[in-house]
Formats: structure tokens, sequence, C-alpha cells
């Protein structure tokens, strides 16, 4: 009780004579200072007295945080308050010596603020004021984007994460040559139980999007700069496979997710889609709740069939129509929100017979071969995929449409320019074959006949 009530006689006699605490004997300066989150800090102040006092002894000092409920430090009657957080920075401190700074050994958030330093000594009072601006640099920053996998012009979301950090700090992004995106972002703050800062931006990806590289980067709160991330979308061009198949038959899609290097990860299911003038959904292959199980669309009712494990399996289209042409997405979900596209098919389903092809190397037939169902890799980065050497073959149509175009040209030609001429000489060969007659020979006939000639008497 007796200490109790010790303090409460310093804290009073304290206040009551702040008034008078600034006079010509004794003055406290303080200097700003700025500490680093769970460092050492240091709150500087030094009484400096005129020269008419002396001998100057120091019978109490006590520092506070303004709104704090209890004192920082407290120093009366030759020692210390053992209920102190602070202590005085020179360890050989003692009533005679002037700097009365004080060290913080781990800062917090709690500790920023303004300090007041009163200290009473035998030849007057005085009172110091000194501001700590507590700060924590914020860590390195994360981008993670939704989905996972994001290619140049694709739909999706950036995420820049940082936490750690204090005071409030900013995100700003910039794309390819430090252009400054950052209008299209949002970020969100939030405080932690330590006082410390977490911050969350993100930025929209539209579809079209043409940039090729995502900066992010972290401010401090006087606007330094202090750590960035760099995002660059997939520059890995996504396979395509080309499948021709005749209206009525059956195509075999084969959906997998073992490529991925976290093939461990959880998948709650799978959606095929099915993208032609609009996009529509093949089936739905779900594994909870209960077994794996795939549930078709009306218009794939009793037209779809399932082969084998979510992460790995085949879906059989049958009775192809000329509607079903068109590109086939296999997109796994890990959640709700997550997407991962993992094969895509481009499916043109023909009215007409299938084609024949000829096969520049065959070994086995130097004609002609018919082409089965040969699909070829296609790449959204080039025009068309070039097949290998076995594959090197024309359309027997195109062949037989530019023999026949042929034939009709030469005889067009034939007809046009050879059968006149061939008719002109004909008939010449016919005149020049006319036996020629004498006058008398025609008399004779003439008379043979009952006629007479003209001119003749009766």
């Amino acid at each position: 009780m007796a200490s109790t009530g010790t303090l409460f006689l310093i804290f009073a006699v304290t206040f009551i004579r702040e008034g008078n605490a600034q006079n010509t004997f004794v003055n406290v300066n303080c200097k700003e200072n700025v500490g680093q989150y769970g460092q050492q800090s240091l709150l500087e102040c030094i009484v400096q007295t005129t020269s008419e006092a002396s001998d100057i002894q120091i019978r109490v000092v006590t520092w506070r945080r303004q709104g704090a409920d209890k004192p920082a430090l407290v120093f009366h009657d030759g020692r210390i308050d053992p209920k102190s957080s602070f202590t005085f920075a020179e360890p050989s401190w003692n009533n005679k010596n002037m700097n009365v700074s004080v060290l913080i050994p781990n800062t917090r958030v709690a500790d920023n603020g303004r300090y007041t330093c009163m200290v009473m000594t035998n030849s007057g009072d005085g009172k110091g004021e000194v501001n700590l601006k507590v700060t924590a640099k914020y860590s390195e920053p994360i981008i993670s984007s939704i989905p996972e996998k994001i290619t140049p012009g694709s739909n999706g979301e950036l995420t820049c994460e940082t936490h750690g950090g204090y005071p409030k700090g900013d995100i700003r992004w910039f794309v390819n040559d430090n252009t400054d995106w950052t209008k299209s972002s949002k970020m969100e703050v939030k405080g932690a139980q330590d006082g410390l800062l977490h911050l969350s931006s993100k930025l929209p990806l539209l579809h079209g999007s043409i940039f090729s590289k995502y900066t992010c980067i972290v401010y401090n709160a006087t606007g330094g700069k202090e750590a960035e991330a760099v995002f660059i979308p997939d520059p890995e061009v996504e396979e395509h496979t080309a499948v021709y198949q005749v209206s009525g038959e059956s195509v075999t899609l084969e959906c997998s997710f073992t490529e991925s290097p976290n093939s461990n990860d959880e998948l709650i299911g799978m959606y095929l889609y099915h993208d032609a003038k609009t996009q529509e959904q093949v089936l739905y292959y779900h594994s909870s709740p209960g077994p794996e199980k795939i549930s078709p669309r009306i218009r794939y009712s009793k037209r779809v069939e399932k082969r084998g494990s979510l992460k790995k399996h085949t879906i059989t289209i049958s009775n192809l129509t000329v509607e079903d042409s068109g590109i086939y997405r296999c997109v796994y979900k890990k959640n709700v929100q997550s997407e991962d596209i993992r094969n895509v098919y481009i499916l043109v389903v023909s009215a007409y017979v299938r084609h024949i092809y000829p096969f520049k190397n065959c070994d086995r037939c130097q004609a002609w071969c018919p082409r089965q169902y040969k699909v070829a890799p296609y790449s959204v980065s080039k025009k068309e995929s070039e097949p290998d050497g076995s594959e090197e073959c024309l359309p027997l149509m195109l062949i037989i449409g530019v023999t026949s175009a042929v034939s009709i040209m030469v005889t067009m030609i034939f007809t046009w320019l050879i059968v006149p001429k061939v008719k002109q000489w004909t008939s010449r060969r016919r005149i020049r074959n006319v036996p020629q007659q004498s006058n008398e020979y025609v008399y004779e006939i003439m008379t043979k006949n009952g006629l007479c000639p003209l001119g003749a008497s009766d």
C-alpha cells in the first residue's frame, strides 16, 4: 500500500507542476525517432540546465505514452519501478546523468504514438515530448491466379498478397513496359492480432487481354518501394487435338489430370464443355457426395459413356450429328471458383462418306491407302500442324476433281478447234471426188425420162 500511495503522490505532484515545468533552469529536449517492429527503439530526451543551476540531481523521471493507462517508466527515490516496461538507454544511469533517454526492448505496433517525459530536479522541473513511429516491412508479395493456368488472352483473376507490414501501405499493378494498371484493381486491408497489416489486391483479367507480363509492387506508407513480384502467363501453347468423324459414328475423348505436378490435389469434379455458336455443358463428372458418376445434359442423354476414374478417364459420344461439331474442353475443378483446363479437342462431324487419302510414304500400298481415324495435333500458335512423313497425303476427291477439270478442258479444246477443221477438210474432199459428166450424157438421161430440153420443138 505504501508503494501505491507513493506513486500516486508522484503523479499528483507531476501533473500539478506541469504548468510550471518550463522554467529558465531546466529544459528537456527530445528528438523524433522511428522504431522498427521487433527491434529495440530509442526514445531520446536530454535534460539541459542553465549556468545558474549547479549540482543538479534528478529526483523523479516518468515516461508515458498518450492514451496509455499506466506509465512506461518511473524513477523515484533512486530506483526504477520494477513494473516499468522501458529501461534507461545508459545501463549505468544515475540521478546525476542528464540523459534520460529510454529503450523499448521489443517494439510492437502498440508502442506507436506520442510520449511525454517529465523530469523533476532539485533545481526545477521540465517536460519534453517525442513521437515514435513504428514501422514494419511488408513481406515479399505472392501472386496467385484463378484459374491456376492462365494463357495470354484468357479470362481470370490475379491476386497479389503481402503481410506483416505497418502502417498501411499500397499495392500497385504494372503491365508489360511498366504501364500503371492499378485503376483496374481493388485492394483490401486486414489487421492481425499483433497489429500488423495484410494487404491483398485483386486484378481481373478480361478475355482478349494481350499483356504478357504483370508486376505487383508493394509500397510502404511513405511511398517507398519495398518489394515486387512478377506474373507471366503460361507461355506453353495449349495443345488441341483435331478429330474428324462421320455423322452417325462415335468419338472417344480422353480427359486426364495426371499431367499436373499437384496430381494428389483433391478434385470435386470435372465439366466437359462444348463450344460452337454458344457454350453448353455436355456432362458433369462429380466425385461427391457418394460414388463417382456422370450427369449428362438432355441433348447428350443416353449418348455418352464414361470409362475410368475422375483423374483419368474417357468419354465416348455416340450417334454424332453435324451439330456436335465444335470445341470440347475438359475442365477440372478443385473448388467452386477454380478451373483447370486440361484437354481440348476440335471435333468436325461430316454428313458425307469418309474420304480416301493417298499416302506418299506407304510401304505396304504404293498407290492408295484409306485414311482411317487420323488425329493430328493442332496448336493455336500455328496456322496448321504439320503431320509426319507417313501422313503426307492429298484427298482422292481433290485429285479426281483436278483430273476431271483437265479432261473437260481437253474436250472443249478438241471441240472448239479440232472438230471445225475436220469438217472443213471433209467437205473439200467430197467436192474433189465428184465425177464431171458431159452435156450429151445429160441429154441422154433426160430423153430416157421423157423430158425435153428447153428450146426443142414439139
